[in-house]
């Protein structure tokens, strides 16, 4: 490091040191800083840790990067922090678990790690150390807590990893330092909801799962073994603790999460007594009800991302259950050695269930789907497509994330006072009797009319007794007091007659989610670009018919030219004199009147003999034209129309007034329509009748 720095990092060594025996204060809820760098000979591996990690030399400050041995709890540590497919982004991030160390006082118990991995070219960076030698440098900085505080650490470690880039300058180690202090000062001591929650989005995952999202909670309940895929890694890491925070206390208690080994919720757990409620707290009144639930203990574990070298662990004779996160499609292939029960696509919020046995289990009563059915419809009404998702329209509390925390909340206590009350009424014992004579339909049997109503129907009475044979139920049915149902109303949220509000949540939440804008897209673009083509095509139609409208005019008015020479007046002369000689002297008003109508037929036959003129003239310079084409492709033609032409200026020399009679006639009648094509076309005359066949087909063509 250069002597310009080295003033601005004796205090921050001096204060780092007496950090590094962590057991002086048990509430720092920051235990290290690390960084993750990319070796073109090792791969990943880390090159920072501050405190030291164990077997190096404690109370010494690291002041340079260089690869560090890492114990073997924690040797997939590097590949954690830059996950698979890192390169395809700027900036992403990670969550995972790390389990706990023995004999370091840094990692007494699973640690929740973030890390914010980025990319740099070589050529600017300022200074390039021997180990450069890629043309991009990845590197992650990574911080590792006690407590899952993923929200506010994204923020600080977005903005330092941003800063420590932007140096240009990876010897310089003195933000990593001041990281570790600053953290150390601002998260210290016990961590409120508010914080923990920071880090999730409710309101997201509802409105990707839509109604499934309460068959993952009773997927979770059941300690099944859960494949979350998609990408990016940070999406995939925040549903996961979106759907674990939906279970109230569980986000505080999973030190046991870390590994499937890790054993130590017995040492505290006890019976809550009802003493606890005169504070009259949220948290004694959860903590009455039996919550949270030991859902990671012995046998299970929680990754949010698993890399390809921990897939050993889903295999593994200890490993009974787990929830883990996946970018990376090769565990698709390995689904039955990895005994995955069901697969989490986030890229459709698709379930696809590997055990079949599940589907009948956790699919939702009608009690279920009502509730869920009014919690969809509120988060799509107030979903803004926009803006922030994890916000509602106006920043209401009605669709927000503590609306639908306290909604599930009131699911779960609902849930556990049912249980109680049904116990304490001895309702479950018809359920049990049934099932042992090996009856198909217990949802039957709770229907009877008893004494007391029992309201587990309507959360599913399969579900209820695969439920009875988990790990988390069994504790918890240990050490909670039955009389909570004196506290929590049993029952269901959603339970009751159906309605026809709840008609139409479903119709609407169906119609949602048919996304009609979105699909009839394609085929709306389609229609306007043909809409759009068509009124081009009438567009240039009508040019065309507007030309060939002017050349009609023109033409007429050059047939009124020719009309108005001394042969057309003779022959208007002499019709008028034939027509006035027919004409009768008695009814002078009668001739007047005929010879206005008259007149006016006689306009309407120019006007109709122009028209046909125009057409004859059209179809000779038509036929002309075609004829031209095919003498030219073929030589015979062109010897015969060599021929023809001759024979038509041999004929054009002689008088041929017949012809010139007929089409002035016609001109004159209105007739020109029916066109002579013997008289157009000469050569189809005696002379070429031994060709007529031939000529023929070329007419046609």
């Amino acid at each position: 490091m250069t002597d310009s720095n080295q003033p601005t990092i004796d205090p921050v060594l001096s204060e780092t040191n007496s950090h590094t025996s962590l057991d002086q204060n048990k509430d720092q809820q920051i235990a290290a800083i690390l960084v993750v760098g990319f070796h073109h000979a090792f791969g990943p591996i880390v090159e920072f840790c501050v405190p030291p990690l164990p077997y190096h030399e404690q109370g010494k400050t690291q002041q340079t990067l260089e690869k560090l041995e890492l114990p073997e709890e924690w040797s997939f540590l590097p590949f954690l922090a830059l996950p698979d497919g890192a390169h395809q982004k700027d900036e992403d991030f990670a969550y995972f678990h790390l389990p706990p160390v023995p004999g370091w006082s840094v990692a007494e118990t699973t640690l929740f790690g973030i890390s914010c991995n980025r990319q740099i070219a070589s050529k600017d960076l300022l200074v390039k150390t021997p180990d450069i030698t890629r043309s991009i440098v990845q590197k992650a900085v990574v911080v590792l807590a006690r407590q899952p505080i993923f929200g506010p650490l994204r923020q600080k470690l977005a903005v330092i990893t941003a800063a420590w880039f932007n140096q240009r300058d990876f010897t310089k180690l003195d933000i990593l330092h001041n990281l570790y202090n600053n953290l150390n000062g601002t998260f210290h001591g016990p961590i409120d909801d508010s914080t923990l929650y920071m880090g999730t989005s409710l309101r997201e995952l509802v409105y990707k799962f839509k109604s499934k999202t309460l068959m993952l909670l009773k997927l979770l309940l059941l300690e099944k073994r859960v494949l979350f895929y998609g990408y990016p890694v940070e999406t995939l890491c925040t549903f996961q603790y979106s759907l674990i925070s939906l279970i109230p206390g569980l986000l505080r208690n999973l030190q046991d999460s870390g590994a499937p080994e890790l054993d130590t919720s017995d040492e505290n757990i006890t019976t809550t007594e009802a003493k606890v409620l005169a504070d009259g707290s949220k948290e004694s009144l959860l903590k009455y009800m039996g919550l949270p639930l030991h859902i990671f203990e012995k046998g299970s574990f929680f990754q949010p991302y698993l890399p390809l070298q921990q897939i050993e662990m889903l295999s593994s004779e200890q490993t009974k259950s787990y929830v883990v996160g996946t970018t990376n499609q090769i565990f698709f292939h390995h689904k039955s050695d990895a005994q995955i029960d069901v697969l989490v696509n986030l890229d459709n919020g698709a379930l696809e269930f590997y055990n079949q046995q599940l589907v009948s289990l956790v699919n939702p009563t009608i009690a279920d789907r009502r509730w869920m059915e009014n919690i969809v419809k509120v988060v799509n009404d107030t979903w803004n497509q926009n803006g922030n998702p994890s916000r509602p329209l106006q920043n209401t509390y009605l669709g927000s994330d503590d609306y639908l925390r306290a909604r599930f909340e009131e699911y779960i206590l609902s849930l556990l006072s049912s249980v109680k009350h049904a116990q304490a009424h001895n309702l479950l014992d018809n359920v049990y009797d049934t099932m042992d004579n090996g009856a198909s339909n217990i949802e039957e049997v709770m229907t009877d009319e008893n004494e007391e109503r029992n309201y587990l129907s309507d959360y599913g009475m399969k579900w209820l007794m695969a439920w009875g044979e988990t790990n988390n139920f069994k504790k918890w049915n240990q050490y909670t007091d039955h009389e909570i149902y004196e506290i929590v109303e049993p029952g269901h949220p959603g339970m009751g007659n159906i309605s026809m509000a709840d008609i139409q949540n479903t119709l609407s939440n169906r119609l949602r989610d048919l996304q009609l804008k979105q699909n009839l897209a394609p085929i709306r673009n389609t229609l306007s670009r043909a809409m759009s083509g068509g009124a081009k095509a009438m567009f240039s139609g009508r040019s065309k018919l507007n030309a060939m409208w002017t050349e009609f005019e023109r033409g007429a008015n050059e047939e009124g030219h020719t009309k108005s020479s001394p042969k057309s007046a003779s022959r208007g002369s002499f019709q008028s004199e034939k027509s006035a000689s027919l004409a009768s002297p008695q009814q002078p008003l009668a001739d007047n009147s005929s010879s206005s109508v008259e007149s006016t037929s006689q306009q309407a036959g120019r006007l109709f003999s122009n028209f046909s003129s125009f057409l004859s003239r059209k179809t000779k310079e038509f036929s002309q034209v075609m004829e031209e084409s095919v003498s030219e492709n073929s030589s015979p033609s062109h010897s015969r129309r060599a021929s023809t032409l001759k024979q038509q200026s041999v004929t054009s020399s002689l008088p041929v007034p017949h012809t010139d009679t007929l089409l002035s006639d016609d001109d004159d009648a209105g007739s020109a329509a029916f066109v002579d094509v013997g008289q157009m076309y000469p050569f189809t005359t005696a002379k070429s009748h031994a060709k007529k066949n031939e000529e023929d087909k070329i007419l046609d063509v």
